[in-house]
């Protein structure tokens, strides 16, 4: 089986990629680490190189879930100190965040997916919305979450 880890830009994913593979050895099973662009970010990105590159439109979707997949290896370089490279897998999506996730999720039937959280005002979620609360009310899977201040 495998252990889905989503990870984000804040160093609570430090904690969810050292839990995902805590389990994924526990369990002896492999390690896929998550990274999500959202729609707007890639934007932001693409406008960016446009604008840098005198709007010349050499950006893709695919380089920017390339470059996700990346920020995921760093993830797992700075979390893990030792680890099997056999195990684990990077990847990167654009899109929603909490889509992105159920999508990958539903394509390897994860025996655990594990997320990071931050506590919240019930304002702060009513106004921001979070990611970490739609997959845990709307998970088919048991969700381990790495909640920090």
């Amino acid at each position: 089986m495998t252990i889905l880890a989503a990870v984000g830009e804040a160093h609570r994913s430090n904690e969810v990629v050292s839990i995902g593979y805590d389990l994924a050895t526990a369990y002896d099973d492999d390690l896929i680490v998550l990274h999500v662009i959202p729609d707007e970010d890639f934007e932001e990105h693409k406008a960016e190189i446009e604008r840098q590159s005198h709007g010349v439109q050499d950006f893709s979707f695919t380089q920017e879930e390339e470059s996700a997949a990346r920020f995921s290896e760093r993830v797992v370089d700075r979390s893990l100190e030792e680890y099997d490279y056999d195990r684990i897998t990077t990847k990167g999506r654009v899109g929603d965040p909490a889509s992105a996730i159920f999508t990958e999720a539903r394509s390897v039937d994860p025996r655990y997916l594990v997320i990071g959280g931050r506590q919240r005002s019930p304002v702060g979620k009513a106004i921001f919305g979070s990611v970490t609360q739609d997959i845990l009310l709307r998970s088919d899977w048991p969700v381990v979450t790495a909640m920090v201040e």
